[in-house]
């Protein structure tokens, strides 16, 4: 804005010097002009010696006033200031005596010792109703005596009308102001009074006093009018401030001033101010409105990314950061949190691909929506994991009241999808008995999930003993992580015999003892170790430990044996599993012939071809597969066709109730016909006593293993056995 402001000054600043600059120069050659004509009229009537002839000088400045209507008159004066002749449109009352009158005597006596043109102040002529600005040139003769005063009158309405031309408003001006007394000698202010002209203007007033010019511009008065030069300066005449600018003409000893009000140039930029400050209310309001325009798509962006993350792409159902936020929401009050899984999705994702499980998960997520509507909450937590938040902790009334709501769930899915049922397990936590923090609530109702499939139950609520089988788990796998860094399992033997009692094959058992639990279960710690990585070291240590000590049985045996190995399902699936198996047989020079590979149903409920494929691979180096615990799961005849198994394995379960249940003998009998049709060999587990050794004898068993014959024992055992065998 000051660079604004100083940028119209000096525009307005150039403007004023501009006009003053053609002004004096029109002026001056105006005035020049006249000084030749008074000269020239001057030297016609000296050089014709007209001086005396009256009648033909005033016909000469007559014819000359026509041509020349600036002029007013002419008048041809003595030395001694009296009117010798004079144009004939003059009245002759009205003369004065130039030299003694009081407005005329100084110009009049300068006129006389002056070779050039001397103006008169400006005065008005009553007979002719015009301001006059008079003008005098001495004549002289060839001696330079002044012998006579030629004097003109030129109209300031018609000589200066170029000078008008100039003015742009009231504040705007033209003006001569003569050195010598400071009288006006022409304003172009309209309408100009008597006291324009016959009043004498103080140098201050016309912003001429030396202190102001020094302080403007640097320079003296002096110095400026030696120089001619045009210069600018602020003034205040009449409270009012103006920019005057002024030019000095030597010649004539006239002052021409502009004088330009600063008020029109303080319009002039208060109007670009207003121009400037519309034009940028204008652009911040288009920023504005630009800027809520583009906040509000990144709003509604930012809105849309958050609803994703917080959002599952499948199902549409609020994810685990929706479930953290509505716990951050809910943890002042009471609520229960049910964790769902559906405990099958990964074999059906195996057996009838992801797009399969996809359209399931989304099926059963609409049902599941559309079953718990507000203010039940619904999310999924991860791939095949459902939370629902319930607005309360489950009595007995809210208890039955949910298990109803989500029975109803899962019956509508499987009335809509009976050809794949789903199988579903539920843990259910309340806030905040069971965890004051989302991750214990949600550790908490993991662990009742857990329960709920360890038990066989489809639904489970949190109990303390829950906690403490949780406790128990967490420490057993703490120790069984010591052991196998330690090297400190072992392995037993049971040894599988034939009908004449003679030993040819024993199963590999894994046994820990630890030093705080004391003796652990298999069924226990196996179970721990599938939850985690540590199933594969326990893995690798049956497959290096057992293999190793029945190349040490070989030793002492004079018939060929025969080792069998239970495979856990990750183990099998496990990308190393091959490698580390051949690698233990080169290690220990034991034949693969040797090796039964013993593996349950549930390992075909995922990736049923992948499992062939490593099967046939393993069989085509010699490796035999057992079928474990055969007739307890969900086996087909149609599954077992395409199988590549070599021998069926008959539960300890049927063996048990052989004496006493018609329908477990019949069970044993149609295993054993199975396998015969399929040529596949039979071993009954589980003997106990001579009267189930017989009765498998006389239904076609040929192979036994049971405490009747023999206990699971440390190698040593089994190679005394061995020899006393």
């Amino acid at each position: 804005m000051v660079y604004e402001w100083k940028n119209i000054k000096k525009d307005y600043r150039t403007s004023s010097q501009n006009r003053v600059e053609f002004s004096a120069q029109a002026l001056k050659s105006t005035l020049r002009n006249k000084e030749l004509m008074l000269d020239l009229i001057g030297r016609d009537i000296l050089s014709n010696n007209n001086l005396h002839e009256k009648t033909s000088t005033i016909k000469l400045l007559d014819n000359i006033l026509l041509e020349n209507p600036v002029l007013l008159g002419f008048g041809l004066f003595n030395p001694q200031g009296e009117i010798i002749y004079y144009s004939s449109n003059l009245n002759a009352s009205t003369m004065i005596n130039l030299k003694e009158n009081k407005n005329t005597r100084q110009s009049f006596a300068q006129t006389l010792v002056s070779d050039k043109m001397v103006l008169g102040q400006t005065y008005f002529n009553e007979s002719l109703q015009e301001w006059v600005i008079p003008i005098r040139k001495a004549l002289r003769d060839k001696s330079g005596t002044v012998i006579a005063v030629m004097t003109a009158g030129m109209a300031v309405s018609r000589g200066t009308k170029y000078l008008n031309i100039l003015q742009s408003n009231r504040d705007d001006y033209i003006m001569l102001a003569r050195e010598i007394d400071g009288f006006i000698q022409y304003s172009s202010v309209r309408d100009a009074d008597i006291a324009s002209y016959i009043k004498t203007q103080t140098k201050e007033a016309l912003g001429l006093s030396g202190n102001a010019l020094i302080e403007q511009t640097g320079k003296t008065k002096q110095t400026l009018k030696s120089s001619e030069e045009v210069f600018s300066i602020e003034t205040t005449v009449k409270g009012k401030p103006y920019i005057t600018s002024a030019k000095f003409d030597n010649r004539y000893q006239l002052w021409t001033l502009s004088q330009m009000a600063m008020q029109p140039i303080k319009n002039l930029y208060y109007w670009k101010v207003g121009l400037y400050v519309l034009v940028y209310v204008f652009i911040c309001m288009v920023l504005f409105f630009g800027f809520r325009l583009i906040a509000r798509a990144e709003k509604k962006r930012i809105d849309e990314l958050f609803h994703l993350s917080r959002h599952d792409d499948l199902t549409k159902l609020p994810n685990r950061k929706a479930l953290r936020d509505s716990f951050e929401e809910k943890k002042e009050t009471s609520f229960s949190l049910a964790i769902i899984n559906i405990t099958n999705l990964r074999s059906m994702n195996n057996r009838f691909g992801m797009e399969f499980g996809d359209k399931a998960i989304k099926t059963f997520a609409g049902f599941l929506k559309t079953t718990f509507l507000s203010p039940y909450l619904v999310f999924r937590n991860s791939g095949n994991e459902f939370c629902i938040i319930a607005p309360h902790t489950f009595d007995e009334q809210n208890r039955r009241a949910f298990e109803h709501i989500l029975e109803s769930a899962i019956q509508q899915y499987e009335t809509n999808n009976s050809e794949r049922l789903l199988n579903i397990s539920v843990g259910i936590a309340c806030y905040p008995e069971h965890g004051i923090t989302k991750s214990k609530l949600v550790r908490s109702a993991h662990l009742a999930n857990q329960w709920a499939k360890d038990t066989g139950q489809w639904l489970c609520h949190y109990h303390a003993d829950i906690k403490q089988a949780y406790l128990r788990r967490l420490k057993v796998e703490e120790r069984l992580n010591m052991a196998l860094n330690e090297q400190s399992l072992s392995m037993a033997y049971q040894c599988q015999v034939n009908e004449q009692g003679k030993i040819h094959a024993m199963e590999a058992l894994i046994r820990w003892k630890d030093g705080e639990l004391g003796m652990v279960s298999p069924a226990e710690f196996i179970a721990i170790a599938e939850q985690s990585d540590l199933i594969f070291k326990i893995g690798d240590f049956v497959l290096a430990r057992s293999i190793g000590e029945f190349a040490k049985m070989q030793q002492h045996s004079d018939t060929p044996l025969e080792l069998a190995i239970n495979i856990s399902v990750m183990q099998f699936q496990s990308s190393v599993f091959i490698p580390t198996l051949l690698h233990s047989l080169e290690t220990h020079n034991v034949t693969a012939q040797s090796i039964i590979l013993e593996i349950t149903e549930s390992l075909f409920m995922d990736n049923l071809e992948h499992v062939i494929d490593t099967i046939k691979s393993l069989k085509s180096r010699g490796i035999r597969f057992s079928m474990d615990d055969f007739g307890t799961g969900y086996s087909s005849l149609s599954l077992l066709r395409r199988l590549p198994i070599d021998e069926l394995k008959i539960d300890k379960s049927f063996v048990d109730d052989i004496l006493v249940d018609s329908k477990s003998n019949s069970m044993v009998q149609s295993i054993i016909a199975i396998a015969n049709s399929h040529n596949l060999s039979v071993i009954a587990e589980g003997v106990e006593e001579q009267a189930q050794f017989d009765m498998l004898v006389n239904i076609g068993c040929k192979r036994f293993q049971g405490y009747y014959f023999y206990k699971p024992v440390a190698a040593a055992t089994v190679i005394e056995y061995l020899s006393v065998n």
